[in-house]
């Protein structure tokens, strides 16, 4: 009877694989229906179950969203109240201009173009810097006109015929071209000495500049237009503070003669020209 008891469990085990794998050749289907039958089952309480996780992924993702607009919002405030700030500013400083300028009768600065022109000859020596270009009085080239091109200043007419011009570049020991540093609006003026590096003269009082600062015209001698491209510092010694010329004057191929002029306007004129009462 043990020895029977021992037994019966593994061939219950063993009689019921057997049948289950003679049940499961032979009805394929049935068993493939049953496991669908339980998925089905299962896929909606699944989907139930996932929801929770879902709503608080989107409440998280709402959170997130709702934290940005605000932060968003607040940079925008910030950036609003500093616009409307200089906004303010500026037209202030419009007003003051236009009081100052009504106060002094000087109107705005006015640049014509003359004529473009080839240079045809280099003067090529040592104590004299000047070119000839192939424009002259009947181009409307007139002596004392500003010669640019498209980097900066070249120099100014000094001779005029009919056909043909002469010009006396910035570098030459009789330039003197009235300057201001970009940087801060500091006067002074910039004198040629020959050499290839022009220097700055007449600096104010404790201001110096320093080097790689921007040097503009600026526009006093009613020769240059303002804040033109002059060039750059590049040397402060004690032979003087050199600028690096914005034009290649050794390369000159084209350039232009401009006239520079303000426009005053009549005494006891408004500010939209008419005239006061």
């Amino acid at each position: 009877m043990k020895a029977l008891r021992h037994r019966f469990p593994s061939a219950f085990f063993i009689i019921l694989a057997l049948a289950l794998l003679v049940f499961g050749g032979n009805s394929a289907l049935v068993v493939a229906r049953i496991r669908s039958e339980i998925v089905n089952f299962f896929v909606p309480v699944l989907d139930i179950a996932s929801r929770p996780i879902e709503l608080a992924n989107n409440f998280v993702d709402w959170t997130r969203q709702v934290a940005i607009v605000f932060s968003d919002n607040e940079r925008l405030r910030a950036e609003n109240r500093q616009l409307r700030q200089a906004q303010i500013t500026a037209s202030q400083l419009a007003i003051d201009n236009q009081r100052l300028k009504k106060l002094l009768n000087v109107g705005a600065g006015r640049v014509n173009i003359i004529a473009a022109a080839r240079v045809v000859a280099d003067s090529d020596s040592p104590f004299f810097k000047s070119v000839l270009i192939n424009r002259g009085t009947r181009d409307g080239v007139k002596k004392g006109q500003a010669i640019i091109n498209e980097d900066g200043i070249v120099g100014r007419v000094i001779n005029v015929g009919s056909s043909s011009s002469r010009v006396l570049l910035v570098t030459d020991i009789n330039s003197r071209i009235p300057v201001k540093l970009a940087a801060n609006g500091i006067n002074m003026i910039l004198e040629g000495d020959n050499s290839p590096f022009p220097k700055l003269a007449f600096l104010p009082i404790g201001k110096k500049p320093a080097i790689g600062d921007l040097v503009l015209t600026s526009g006093y001698g009613m020769v240059f237009p303002h804040d033109l491209p002059v060039g750059q510092v590049v040397k402060i010694d004690k032979d003087g503070i050199r600028v690096k010329l914005s034009a290649k004057l050794y390369n000159l191929n084209y350039v232009t003669a401009v006239k520079y002029e303000i426009i005053r306007s009549p005494v006891g004129a408004n500010d939209d020209g008419k005239p006061g009462r």
